[in-house]
């Protein structure tokens, strides 16, 4: 199964798997990067404003980034809304990171 083919869910829980390997249970808020492409106007940018995410990006990759907790239930919401943005914009969500932090 290609990357690409695995949902959101299933990538979301092995970026915390990874985590937790290193001792970070996600509870802790820490600085996140959210990945889209795809090219065209788009509103990304003011929504994810709106929503409190600074933006940044060039050609076809628009960066969102925040402060918050990865936990799953912290982190389960936020995932369904960068999926439902990339629809509603015609984009590629390409998924996320963060650093490690251990608590």
């Amino acid at each position: 199964m290609l990357e690409d083919e695995v949902p959101h869910e299933e990538r979301d829980a092995m970026i915390r798997a990874t985590l937790a390997e290193h001792g970070d249970s996600g509870v802790t808020p820490r600085h996140t990067l959210f990945y889209f492409y795809g090219e065209g106007d788009h509103d990304l940018n003011e929504v994810a404003r709106r929503a409190g995410f600074l933006t940044r990006g060039q050609d076809d990759c628009t960066i969102l980034e925040t402060t918050m907790s990865v936990d799953e239930a912290s982190f389960t919401p936020v995932s369904s809304m960068m999926q439902s943005w990339a629809a509603a914009f015609q984009l590629d969500y390409d998924g996320w990171e963060c650093a490690v932090v251990t608590n």
